[in-house]
């Protein structure tokens, strides 16, 4: 078993890296150095550790759906049914690529922001810094588990064209909610503002563990059930 989970996850990094390892590296350092230039020489400023993780974010969110982009040109997909590994371990290694940037997520976050914080303060606020990198690497858990079985189950253009409309439909329906209960009940708005303010006072109270175990766990329980889809949409495919 590890060893067809072993050749689908380096089948899938040969694939990721198709157009030179190089490239990859640059995307992965040049972000973070660039961030850390720019706190050398002003200072440090406000926004950097927003920049960081929106950036990193951005740059690591398409990286393991270039995975599936291979496969869909020149038809090379078809290779997935011939090769000696079984389909299970095939969607396997493709969450291992997922899990890998998330390490990778943590890692350039947590010099990004630190960086930021020496620059700007002379020292490092751990948990703030921790904050960070939990939030990034939750975001991150929670987009590739949509994105993934949609790519499995669509193309890859359909499958981002999929998620803007989820992403469209669940605003549109929460504004359309909130316009809804701001003139029909106007108190509601006002007891649910003055509820996430106690939660927030409540969270801010208690630290960081809950919120981070809380975070950890959601991410746990949607990526179980993004690799279940997965699995399922894989396994009936005929290539």
């Amino acid at each position: 078993m590890m060893i067809g989970i072993r050749r689908a996850f380096a089948l899938d990094v040969r694939r990721i890296t198709s157009q030179g390892v190089f490239s990859i590296l640059v995307l992965l350092i040049g972000f973070p150095a660039a961030i850390i230039l720019l706190g050398s020489t002003s200072g440090g400023v406000s926004y950097m550790p927003g920049a960081a993780i929106g950036g990193v974010f951005a740059m690591l969110a398409l990286l393991p759906l270039n995975a599936f982009t291979f496969e869909q040109q020149g038809q090379n997909n078809w290779m997935n049914g011939v090769i000696p590994v079984r389909r299970i371990h095939q969607v396997i290694g493709r969450y291992l690529v997922v899990g890998a940037c998330i390490l990778i997520l943590a890692l350039e976050v947590a010099v990004c922001v630190g960086a930021g914080m020496v620059f700007e303060s002379g020292m490092i606020q751990f948990s703030a810094l921790a904050i960070s990198v939990l939030t990034a690497v939750v975001m991150y858990a929670l987009l590739e588990s949509v994105l993934i079985p949609l790519c499995y189950r669509f193309t890859y253009q359909k499958a981002l064209l999929t998620m803007m409309l989820i992403c469209i439909g669940l605003g549109a329906a929460i504004a359309a909610v909130f316009a809804l209960f701001a003139k029909l009940a106007p108190a509601s708005i006002d007891a649910l503002i003055s509820w996430m303010v106690s939660l927030a006072e409540i969270t801010s109270g208690v630290g960081v563990v809950w919120p981070a175990l809380g975070g950890v766990f959601l991410a746990t329980v949607t990526a179980a059930v993004s690799f279940a889809v997965s699995s399922r949409i894989y396994l009936a495919k005929e290539f």
